[in-house]
């Protein structure tokens, strides 16, 4: 069932989240999207054309006075969700907010008594309360499946992308307990929508704490204890490898066991036979329900990919369900599930989790650096590093730092930086590379000039070359119009055909037939040509970095295979041929030192490693060196591109628009020609690491936990 009545709905925010929602919204009856509201009117503009949306606007008054509409989705940043929602229920809207529905009790409490006095309907959107699975529990429970509940235990302890990135600035790092505002609100709200409130004293013990940087503790772990109409126990940890999502409900005549990754729901029961055929029995009923499960799984997503159906997984069917019921709620004018008040409990849960657990973290911590603009006042340096931030610029500002120059550092998020960006001798400037005014402003500083971004473009083509191709222009017209002494562009060996056994060497030219490689490839390739050819009067080093690992980076490298998870390693080919490896702190060694190498104007240099693994051996490194699983695919790129066509043709017999896969780009992935540097070394006065043990402690072992533990976080 959908909305009956016809809903006028604008989006607030139009990040990530808002593409979900809007194709979310698109599928159900009587609703139509009225407007985008978004600061950033590129992307809302971006996103209005995609849906075909009428207006945008860059804040909530403007839209408030300009258009009648009738709820609004509030999908910006957590710290912006009580202002937005109060703008709107002070006039009277319905607002489904993203959670959490905002930052503290008190603000909660404010919103929820204003939708009250307004008539407006307020809920958050706590879409994982509609998981599919969770949902089946729900009906089994009620039909007295497993009898009388006696406990829970519910297991949330999930990977953090952002976390693993380094991504500190995010909002859900600014303080301890955003974590669990971000984080836990999934389960918490799954724990609330069956067994109710808590009651009574709650038990939390933290563990695994951190500091990700100076100003922002971290706790990995939360072990909790409780009541809520049956005794529970929760266990909330992130930052995992594996993970683990899953409830086991303990009653009188059976166990219930959800696994929400994989949307399974098993319910292990008494049959009517004697315990040693019961046994069987029993086994042979959850594992035939489970193969069930995911056979129906595996068909759904077969007919999703087909343009049959549309998508089923548990993630798309619980946005939808709960929008639904939303919609729903407005129409028989009753208090959605999800609601105001809920979200309200929610919020305070998580932090008298935080008093409990870490009280210590709780009190103010040092104000960080303000990075609203550009600092007015800071004077010049000696070398600008845009993008500066990141694996190969955290490791370009050490060797700056060694070779005593003063340091500027660009980036688009400057905040919750670690120390290393926090000596003297450092000033940081927050701007975007495809921000003209932000990149001449920051280069007229300078003398020299690194330039480690991309851009940051994702989504058509036309974007990510307006992002790579565009950013590599702006930041050269600024090097010429500034009269830099030299700027240092930091490519990728991505932009070179390597599909051939020939030798690679600085004299090699980009692909010559970029249109058939992948967007990435394709756009480092033309940026390769675009300083090549169009800046002879510029005095740059375009250096193309190989395979870089080591400290601080990935081990998962996409130049040794491709990832259906993190223990899989699925080869481009076969995985005999040597790859053009390099260690971080060696690129760098050779980026800080092409800033004066006299010979070194309008070279492309190609930075490659003298130790040069091959696939397998790289993965079996990782599996003894780590002692974790890792496994290495071999196959022949030829059937790899049979996988890829026939995917591709499933796709276009749908209807779906999707560029036909490349030979020519597997087999330069697959990286089989072979690296001469000589040149490099010559030019650069480089000399990469050649010793194999070296190599592996500091490319390899330096990412055991052991090694790593006690550092303070480079990123």
């Amino acid at each position: 069932m959908e909305a009956n009545k016809t809903y006028n709905v604008i989006l607030c925010g139009a990040g990530f989240i808002s593409n979900i929602h809007a194709s979310t919204l698109k599928q159900l009856k009587n609703i139509n999207i009225v407007a985008i509201v978004d600061p950033n009117q590129d992307a809302a503009r971006n996103l209005a054309k995609q849906f075909n949306i009428p207006h945008t606007f860059t804040g909530i008054q403007e839209a408030l006075n300009t258009i009648e509409f009738d709820a609004a989705h509030i999908l910006a940043p957590p710290n912006h969700h009580y202002s937005l929602t109060h703008a709107l229920l002070s006039h009277g809207k319905h607002v489904l907010v993203e959670k959490p529905l905002a930052e503290t009790a008190a603000e909660c409490d404010e919103l929820v008594l204003l939708a009250k006095q307004k008539g407006a309907t307020l809920a958050v959107n706590q879409n994982f309360i509609f998981h599919p699975a969770l949902l089946k529990a729900k009906a089994l429970l009620a039909e007295g499946k497993i009898g009388p509940v006696k406990s829970v235990k519910l297991d949330y302890e999930m990977p953090l992308r952002q976390l693993d990135a380094g991504q500190y600035g995010h909002w859900m790092f600014s303080k301890p307990v955003n974590i669990l505002l971000e984080q836990a609100v999934h389960p918490i709200s799954q724990l609330f929508s069956l067994f109710g409130l808590p009651r009574g004293d709650t038990q939390c013990r933290a563990s695994q704490p951190t500091a990700l940087t100076a100003q922002r503790p971290f706790i990995k772990r939360l072990d909790i204890m409780g009541e809520l109409n049956i005794p529970y126990h929760f266990s909330f940890a992130m930052g995992q490898d594996f993970p683990v999502w899953q409830m086991k409900v303990i009653g009188e005549d059976g166990v219930l066991n959800i696994d929400f990754i994989n949307n399974q729901l098993s319910c292990q029961t008494r049959s009517r036979f004697l315990p040693a055929l019961d046994i069987a029995v029993s086994a042979t009923r959850q594992a035939s329900s489970i193969c069930y499960q995911g056979l129906k799984q595996l068909f759904q997503y077969s007919t999703a990919i087909a343009g049959l159906t549309s998508s089923k997984d548990p993630f798309s069917s619980s946005m939808k369900a709960s929008m639904v019921h939303f919609y729903q709620a407005l129409d028989q004018q009753v208090t959605p599930v999800h609601s105001g008040d809920f979200g309200h409990k929610i919020i305070s849960f998580c932090h008298t989790l935080a008093q409990q657990g870490f009280p210590e973290l709780l009190h103010p911590l040092p104000a960080e650096t303000p990075t609203d603009a550009l600092f007015e006042d800071e004077g010049k340096f000696d070398v600008l590093v845009i993008g500066g931030t990141g694996f190969i610029g955290r490791q370009v500002i050490k060797q700056l730092q060694a070779e005593n120059y003063s340091i500027g550092v660009m980036a688009r998020n400057i905040n919750a930086l670690p120390s290393l960006f926090h000596q003297p001798g450092i000033t940081l400037l927050k701007g975007n590379v495809r921000d003209s005014k932000a990149v001449n402003r920051a280069i007229s500083k300078a003398t020299y000039v690194i330039n480690l971004a991309h851009g940051g473009g994702s989504g058509s083509w036309q974007e990510i070359y307006d992002a790579m191709v565009g950013s590599a222009e702006t930041v050269a017209n600024a090097c010429l119009q500034h009269k830099v002494e030299r700027l240092v562009h930091v490519g990728s060996i991505a932009s070179l055909y390597l599909g051939d056994t020939d030798t690679i060497t600085s004299e090699t030219p980009p692909d010559p037939q970029p249109e058939l490689r992948a967007d990435y490839s394709r756009a480092k390739a033309l940026a390769d040509e675009l300083l090549l050819t169009k800046y002879p009067q510029l005095d740059f080093v375009l250096l193309r970095p190989g395979v870089v690992i080591g400290e601080g980076g990935l081990i998962n490298h996409t130049g040794v295979g491709f990832f259906n998870n993190c223990q899989h390693f699925i080869g481009w080919n076969r995985g005999n041929n040597a790859l053009p490896f390099v260690l971080v702190e060696d690129v760098a060694n050779a980026t800080v030192a092409a800033l004066t190498a006299k010979n070194a104007k309008g070279k492309a240099l190609n930075l490659v490693g003298d130790v040069r693994l091959n696939a397998k051996e790289y993965v079996s490194l990782l599996r003894n060196q780590l002692e974790r699983p890792y496994q290495f695919t071999s196959q022949p790129t030829e059937w790899l591109y049979a996988q890829e066509l026939g995917k591709w043709a499933v796709k276009r017999i749908a209807g779906r628009k999707t560029p036909m896969p490349a030979l020519r780009d597997l087999r330069s992935r697959a990286m089989t020609a072979s690296f001469d540097n000589t040149t490099e070394k010559t030019l650069l006065n480089w000399q990469p690491t050649a010793d194999k043990q070296d190599f592996i402690q500091r490319a390899i072992a330096v990412h055991k936990p052991e090694t790593t533990a006690q550092k303070e976080p480079t990123s």
